[in-house]
């Protein structure tokens, strides 16, 4: 699978960092929006981070407004730990997630950082309200994903992170490096996705970029491709970055973060859906 000729054969477009590109792309004003600030521990901790603690926000024009202000001029100096990540939703579904730091005050988003004035993030103290969240451990994959189906059809119940790979046994992995630094992703998503049905000739799996890293003049992406192992083996050996692997490889249980949702209400969830199968 020749991936570079394919991305170049595209003739992808390259644009300038610019800041608005931040939430600039989110449209508020169409569907249910709500935006879920989640602590991270950090050892130089903001009082902030107590006095919120986990929070939602549902408040269109706040959005709004910080879809405006959030003009950012980019940075490289992003060495600090972050003290949350900010989680936009629409329709229950997980759209875009940044992480800020407090104290050296700047942006992660997308593999790229930029300046923040750690005062923005006081926009949302008269707008938050509490919510509860859950660490979810499991040992079995069938189990793991007859939960993630149920809760996910369940309204006010919202992924910390991707959940998809998990509908799944397990993933392999490919690589794109040495491409322009400013390259297209969207576009090079797009092509992947293309390229991976025409070559395994099957569309039951789940494409996400992993991660991409600028070095130098250079941008370099992985990828995480969410299948059985069947379709991997239809992809050479040597296309792969890592070979095909179970979700519990080196691990003997997988965990989810849910938020909205506290164990009682988990068990209350689940034990229904035991007793409608039986």
């Amino acid at each position: 699978m020749r991936y570079l000729l394919i991305f170049f054969s595209l003739l992808l477009s390259f644009s300038l960092l610019d800041g608005k590109a931040i939430l600039q792309d989110l449209n508020f004003e169409q569907g249910n929006w709500v935006v879920i600030g989640i602590p991270v521990h950090n050892y130089r901790a903001v009082p902030v981070q107590k006095d919120l603690g986990t929070f939602i926000a549902k408040d269109i024009s706040l959005m709004q407004r910080v879809r405006q202000s959030w003009d950012l001029d980019p940075t490289y100096e992003d060495k600090c730990d972050y003290h949350y990540s900010l989680k936009f939703y629409k329709d229950d579904i997980l759209v875009r997630t940044v992480k800020l730091n407090l104290f050296c005050g700047y942006l992660t988003w997308d593999g790229l950082s930029y300046e923040f004035d750690p005062s923005k993030f006081n926009d949302f103290k008269s707008h938050a309200k509490p919510i509860d969240w859950s660490r979810i451990s499991f040992a079995d994959l069938d189990l793991l994903k007859r939960a993630v189906e149920t809760l996910e059809s369940k309204p006010d119940i919202y992924w910390y992170d991707d959940v998809m790979p998990y509908k799944y046994s397990g993933y392999f992995m490919l690589a794109v490096n040495n491409l322009p630094w400013n390259a297209d992703i969207d576009s090079l998503d797009n092509a992947m996705q293309s390229q991976l049905v025409t070559e395994i000739k099957n569309d039951d799996f789940y494409l996400k970029k992993y991660f991409h890293v600028v070095r130098g003049d250079k941008m370099f992406v992985r990828y995480m491709v969410s299948c059985d192992p069947f379709l991997a083996q239809r992809v050479a050996p040597e296309q792969r970055y890592l070979p095909w692997r179970s979700h519990l490889d080196q691990t003997d249980s997988v965990r989810i973060v849910a938020i909205g949702l506290n164990q009682e209400r988990y068990r209350k969830i689940m034990s229904k859906e035991v007793k409608r199968k039986e």
